[in-house]
């Protein structure tokens, strides 16, 4: 067979004139795999004709075509790239990827929970969508060839698609593959219950489908002759559906209401009031099984009318009435069939609204760009990695590896020294992905690292390590915080060059009396290196305390009709300063203080402390929400520029410079001076550079970036100057 044999026959409905050259590169490679023997119990081929059912985009099929396992000895991605447009390398790399799941096993995951996790997983591993579709393809050829295989392989492959790929098609609106996964797993878990079913609907099927093509006649003229312009359809059960109902009604098939079924489309709402009603004067209906939602919708909003009636020779008929615009959006909208259907707890809407986009792209081939929508619409709020063992672990998106052992337990979060994912040895600050497997190294008995609770070096995100950590050092005896918030503060003023700010007066700051009480907070992680260098900061500017000491809230307002009162937060949103606003109680903000706003669901904003700790912590998608406040009263200041000389000891090696400097750019540091001493003995190098940054800019966490760069020992200021912006 020649590539454009196979792709007519794939493809029967189109001319060999629409084949583009990849398809038929894509249909030559898949005949090559077929000349080979077969690695896997699938060949693409049987996968790509189990999708050309949907009407996908030539991509897709491309990638199903080339996605061969027998192909993956011979062709890399590297030589795939140099055959195939990038989607389509990217597509199969997918395919592959989603392959590791492959080992499996429901019985280690028959938790509900655990499912839904796996579900969920598998989505947000699939940056396209259309390789989880094809993965659903695969599984559909698999299930279609499962009869040769032992029984044993047969049970278990079907229990997972059960358990895994039938909802996954169904929650992906793909009814064409949820059916089949449904029934043919079905059949082959409880194959004496599916023969017993389908001899009971063939022995009744014709007689079945006159009696509803009979009842569509009638009814659509029925409604003609009252002016309704209706389209009626009957409505198929599958044999797992109908297996489910009877199970859940504990009824014979006989039984069944719904087994005859049929829907009536009509253009609005009075219609359907219209239809109903000469339904119920044509035939009785049965109260019991009335459910009007049209007045009253699903949570989903989902809009029906269902009723069941008696209709000719006795028989029981469910009749659906919607009108099209309802239909439009029980099939597209976010239906969420999947949390009805499934029993799932959990609503994603960001996953439903990619549902509905996929099932629109099923429908509508032609809108090219759906696919990228439904790309963006995917991405999850959450990763989901494994263990080891190859439990899945739910975290939020950018979670470090530190974050996942504190997941796993808090013991193990203490004790971890280091992190394996998919087998390499990584930082402890390296950020997750979905799909990646990961193994903590760690030490009995272990103790967190102080420098863990430090935002700037990124080494956790979640709350559940941070509060974790935090507790330990609680847990620590008094003296020992005390002497280990002292060290801290000598080698944070050290680094800065605030040797000289008296430790009373940075106590002071943070509203502490008694020295031992400042300590004592920063041995426990109450205050973090952040907030102890964003003070030592301010208070080593010359002048800056003490302006802000003299201000004096009374001298300057901003021009607004906002009330003043003896007990308002005299602070205002820029911008905006009529909005509602109230100092936060976490941090009790005074007019000394630099401050932010954070935007509340209904309270207006509250004004916190820059170096709140509620601010420092806070989620991502929660940043969103700062909005820029400032006090009633207080002038602009002048644009400031700090000179500094930042002093850098380290061992020395390639790269080192480039990476020190791609610092300095990250923080908009213009550098104006360098000196550079290498000992060629010791193998180290020091450097004093000369840079000059804004009040404004970060200093902390600029010297705890520059400090976490590979083989830089030690980072300091060693001295400064201040003057006033050109310009």
């Amino acid at each position: 067979m020649s590539p454009e044999e196979l792709a007519q026959s794939l493809f029967p409905t189109r001319l060999s004139s629409d084949f583009s050259d990849q398809l038929l590169d894509a249909c030559q490679l898949a005949l090559e795999a077929q000349a080979l023997p077969m690695l896997h119990s699938v060949s693409s081929l049987e996968a790509c004709s189990v999708l050309t059912q949907l009407n996908l985009d030539d991509t897709t099929y491309i990638a199903t075509l080339v996605s061969d396992s027998n192909l993956i000895p011979y062709y890399s991605s590297e030589d795939l790239a140099k055959r195939f447009a990038p989607q389509c390398v990217k597509l199969i790399d997918g395919i592959r990827r989603l392959n590791q799941f492959k080992e499996f096993d429901p019985d280690t995951h028959s938790d509900a929970v655990q499912t839904e996790r796996l579900r969920q997983m598998l989505l947000a591993m699939t940056s396209d969508i259309r390789m989880m579709v094809v993965k659903l393809g695969y599984r559909v050829a698999r299930l279609r060839n499962l009869k040769h295989e032992p029984e044993t392989v047969r049970k278990q492959i079907a229990a997972e698609t059960q358990l895994i790929f039938a909802p996954l098609a169904n929650r992906l609106g793909i009814a064409q593959l949820k059916w089949e996964l449904e029934d043919l797993s079905f059949r082959f878990l409880e194959p004496d219950l599916y023969k017993k079913i389908a001899s009971e609907l063939a022995d009744k099927r014709v007689e079945r489908e006159n009696y509803i093509a009979n009842l569509i006649a009638y009814l659509t003229q029925l409604l003609a002759d009252d002016g309704i312009e209706a389209k009626v359809t009957g409505r198929p059960k599958h044999i797992y559906s109908i297996w489910k109902k009877m199970s859940r009604k504990k009824q014979s098939l006989d039984d069944l209401y719904d087994l005859r079924a049929l829907r009536i489309y009509v253009k609005d709402v009075a219609e359907c009031y219209r239809c109903l009603s000469l339904v119920h004067e044509q035939w009785n209906f049965i109260r019991e099984e009335f459910d009007d939602y049209v007045t009253s919708p699903k949570d989903n909003g989902y809009q029906s009318i269902h009723t069941v009636v008696i209709g000719p020779e006795g028989k029981t008929v469910e009749i659906q009435i919607r009108t099209h615009e309802m239909h439009q959006h029980a099939e597209y909208g976010i239906a969420a069939h999947w949390k009805y259907k499934e029993g799932g707890k959990g609503y994603d809407a960001r996953l439903e609204a990619s549902i509905n986009a996929m099932r629109q792209l099923l429908e509508h081939r032609d809108d090219a760009e759906v696919f990228d929508e439904i790309s963006t619409e995917l991405q999850s709020q959450h990763i989901y990695v494994l263990t080891p063992t190859n439990q899945i672990i739910t975290l939020p998106q950018n979670a470090t590896a530190l974050d996942f052992a504190y997941a796993i337990h808090t013991d193990l979060g203490h004790g971890c020294r280091g992190a394996k994912i998919n087998g390499h040895i990584i930082p402890l600050t390296q950020t997750l992905k979905t799909g990646d497997r990961i193994e903590v190294l760690s030490m009995r008995n272990g103790e967190p690292n102080r420098n863990w609770l430090n935002p700037n070096l990124g080494y956790i995100k979640t709350s559940r390590a941070r509060t974790r950590i935090r507790s330990w050092f609680n847990r620590r005896n008094k003296e020992a915080n005390i002497e280990l918030g002292e060290q801290l503060y000598a080698r944070e003023a050290k680094r800065l060059n605030a040797k000289h700010i008296a430790v009373a007066e940075c106590a002071k700051y943070f509203g502490f009396e008694q020295l031992k009480d400042f300590y004592e907070a920063l041995g426990k992680g109450q205050l973090n290196e952040r907030q102890l260098l964003n003070a030592l900061q301010k208070l080593v500017q010359p002048g800056l305390l003490a302006q802000k000491k003299r201000f004096n809230v009374a001298e300057k307002k901003p021009q607004s009709n906002a009330q003043i009162t003896d007990d308002s937060p005299q602070a205002y949103v820029v911008g905006a300063p009529n909005l509602r606003t109230t100092l936060a109680p976490c941090c009790e903000p005074k007019p000394a203080d630099d401050i932010i706003g954070f935007v509340t669901r209904g309270r207006g904003v509250t004004i916190h402390r820059q170096d709140c700790n509620n601010i420092l912590n806070l989620a991502d998608h929660e940043r969103q929400r700062l909005i820029a406040v400032n006090w009633l009263g207080q002038a602009e200041p002048a644009s400031q520029l700090l000179q500094l000389t930042l002093h850098i000891l380290a061992f020395d090696r390639k790269g080192l410079l480039r990476d020190v400097m791609a610092k300095l750019t990250d923080f908009d540091v213009n550098l104006t001076r360098s000196n550079t001493v290498t000992n060629q003995d010791e193998g180290t190098v020091d450097m004093a550079l000369d840079i000059e940054v804004t009040e404004q800019a970060n200093l902390g966490a600029l010297l705890d970036q520059v400090e976490a760069i590979t083989n830089v020992e030690e980072v300091s200021i060693l001295a400064q100057k201040e003057q006033n912006a050109i310009g």
